[in-house]
């Protein structure tokens, strides 16, 4: 599910000239989760399936095109500098071919303005530290995780390749990721308290199970329910 780019234009707007209420931000339209995934641990099917099942557009390549719309480049390019991806040979090519300077800099703060957006709009926000960028605000932020021997046995009965491949892959993977959020953010993937809830899919054969969770998590949080626990 895909959002039109007018319609990120039009929040972004909204976002830079609304005045703010109490000091906090306004409540999404929709409900808003984030939703960092370890590589083989189901993340992105969840992901898609949770948009489907709330009704909301999903952000993951999407926000590519948007960051790019926004820099007025090539989404092949933003792809370098996204989720630590980029090399500096590659990008210094690039600027010495092109003339422009896409930078760690300018992709940083133009990721801010857009997932600050989306989260105005509502929809499900996969990954690049949009978990950090919303931490103030409505947004159910989700991790989803997973040891990297069982993610890459998943991934290989998926036929994605051999175990070995794809037990290389998901430290490959695991590691840009942490590495993107923390030179761009300052924050660990591994810090707990940067999310409302952490789920291990290791033993999790059906992600319905916890697809149905997060439906009524975000829709608690986007209702302003506050949920607590009964302790004797």
């Amino acid at each position: 599910m895909t959002t039109n780019i007018m319609a990120v234009i039009a929040a972004m707007a909204e976002v830079a000239t609304a005045p703010p209420v109490d000091g906090s931000l306004h409540k999404p339209r929709q409900p808003v989760i984030t939703l960092s995934r370890d590589y083989g641990s189901g993340g992105d099917i969840i992901a898609t399936r949770l948009s489907q099942r709330l009704g909301v557009p999903l952000y993951d390549e999407q926000l590519l095109k948007e960051i790019a719309q926004r820099l007025n480049d090539d989404p092949a390019v933003v792809q370098m500098l996204d989720e630590g991806m980029g090399r500096a040979k590659d990008m210094w090519l690039y600027r010495l071919l092109s003339g422009k300077d896409i930078n760690h800099d300018t992709y940083r703060d133009t990721l801010i303005k857009v997932v600050m957006s989306l989260g105005r709009l509502g929809g499900v926000i996969v990954g690049r530290g949009a978990h950090v960028i919303l931490s103030e605000g409505c947004a159910l932020r989700v991790r989803i995780a997973g040891t990297a021997e069982v993610c890459a046995r998943r991934m290989a009965d998926g036929g994605h390749g051999s175990f070995e491949e794809q037990l290389k892959q998901a430290h490959d993977v695991n590691h840009r990721r942490g590495k993107f959020v923390w030179e761009t953010f300052h924050s660990r993937l591994s810090e707990a308290n940067q999310f409302d809830v952490t789920i291990n899919t290791d033993r999790m054969a059906d992600f319905e199970d916890v697809v149905e969770m997060l439906v009524g998590l975000a829709t608690a949080i986007h209702a302003g329910r506050v949920l607590t626990l009964n302790r004797s």
